[in-house]
């Protein structure tokens, strides 16, 4: 019998739900619900719109042209217009965009960076403007990283998910188990010896972690599930403080073990992106992104596996790129733009240009990648089931994100782990407090 998520995933899940409700109210209670006139109210005020998107992705960014262009030919009543900004610019246009006040009518956010414009008056919660049909349809991760302060305020047209990669031949070649779904995932123990064993095999690097990405969002996306695997959080749960959390002896145990696997030389370099298609590496520690190409190298050599367990069950990380509404602009008028690209069509082709899961369960259930016996299904039972986690939703996330990449830096360096951690601590809840703990919105 297939076992269910951990106490601490079946929370999350009954939290979603508990926004469902409040979703269903709309602002009952006036403490942290935005403005009574803020999301739609079914009545199109506005006839144009600017919509951002982050020029990433070729194949994304001429999905996105289609559908503006798709968008505009099928109906009369708003006009969109599209401005692509460099990805590396995207973060510094946007904050440049809502200190002078000229932010679009659109923007796409990178999840949980959206809580920071959210709370300082930038964005509009659009909880209003969801049917209950398409809310019941969305994957609960596209609902639980787009909440906060019990608000919807972004919502994604796809998810993400990470997890491990691994040549089949190689892990049976050391008699290695194959945990393949996520509750048989390697214990940290297990996975350590394997490093070990695949050394001794001739691997002398055998783990690529994309060290060729550097830092940027990505540290924080692939690191902290380990902190989360091992029981602990990266910030209290009514984000007051990280002290005793990110610090905790259990985040300290877990990324001693990833600062090991660094100091013993299991880790590629991967300056050449190719550790593991060139087989220098039979496993690597990525996310969706990187399927098609490994499909393509190894066929059914391939295998996809979840994270190691660091203790409390294997975590992936979820979110990706998410549509949000200017707080001065026409919510309907804006909406009109952002349903229309999570319609089942459009849907599909977005995840067949991005290779990510679809954010409608009964899109990415049909697609032969993800859906049910897919080579892909993990990702998809790992967003469904409970066995991922959102980085936090919540206004600190920016400086959250970039101390924590710091501090992931100063461990792969060999600092001192505990000290790396309490330095991030220190810098984290200064933040919070110099912000009066980030009140909600009003």
């Amino acid at each position: 019998m297939k076992a269910g998520p951990s106490r601490r995933h079946r929370t999350a899940l009954a939290a979603i739900a508990a926004v469902a409700m409040i979703v269903a109210a709309c602002g009952d209670d006036d403490e942290v619900a935005a403005p009574d006139a803020a999301g739609c109210d079914g009545e199109i005020t506005q006839s144009e719109i600017e919509i951002w998107w982050h020029e990433g992705a070729e194949s994304e960014v001429l999905a996105v042209q289609d559908f503006v262009e798709e968008f505009n030919a099928s109906q009369d009543q708003v006009t969109a217009t599209l401005t692509l900004v460099p990805e590396a610019d995207y973060a510094s246009s946007l904050r440049g965009a809502a200190a002078s006040g000229d932010l679009p009518d659109v923007i796409d956010t990178d999840a949980s960076f959206a809580f920071n414009y959210a709370w300082a008056g930038d964005l509009q919660p659009i909880d209003t403007c969801i049917s209950d049909e398409l809310m019941d349809d969305l994957l609960p991760s596209i609902i639980e990283q787009g909440t906060y302060a019990d608000r919807i305020w972004a919502v994604g047209m796809f998810d993400s998910g990470l997890g491990m990669y691994g040549v089949r031949s190689v892990l049976e070649e050391v008699d290695a188990r194959i945990p393949e779904e996520p509750e048989d995932a390697w214990t940290i123990d297990e996975f350590d010896q394997l490093l070990a064993d695949l050394r001794e095999a001739g691997y002398e690097r055998p783990l690529d972690v994309k060290k060729n990405y550097g830092q940027g969002e990505y540290y924080a996306y692939l690191y902290q599930p380990f902190v989360w695997s091992s029981g602990a959080n990266v910030i209290a749960d009514d984000f007051s403080t990280t002290d005793g959390h990110l610090n905790s002896p259990e985040a300290v145990e877990a990324l001693t073990r990833f600062q090991n696997w660094h100091a013993e030389g299991f880790v590629d370099e991967n300056e050449d992106d190719a550790a593991f298609v060139e087989g220098r590496s039979p496993l690597s520690m990525v996310g969706h992104w990187e399927f098609n190409r490994y499909r393509e190298t190894y066929g059914d050599d391939l295998v996809l596996m979840p994270l190691p367990d660091f203790g409390e069950g294997t975590v992936s990380g979820q979110g990706s790129w998410q549509w949000a509404i200017n707080a001065e602009s026409d919510a309907d008028a804006a909406w009109s733009f952002i349903e229309f690209t999570l319609q089942p069509e459009q849907m599909e082709r977005m995840a067949e240009a991005s290779g990510a899961l679809p954010a409608r369960s009964s899109v990415a259930e049909g697609t032969e990648k993800f859906g049910p016996g897919g080579p892909a299904e993990l990702f998809r039972t790992q967003l469904e089931e409970g066995y991922t986690q959102p980085r936090a939703p919540h206004p600190a996330y920016p400086t959250i994100s970039s101390t924590f990449n710091q501090a992931i830096q100063e461990i792969i360096d060999g600092q001192d782990v505990q000290t790396a951690l309490d330095n991030a601590v220190e810098t984290i809840d200064s933040d919070i407090e110099a912000n009066q703990g980030y009140p909600p919105p009003q």
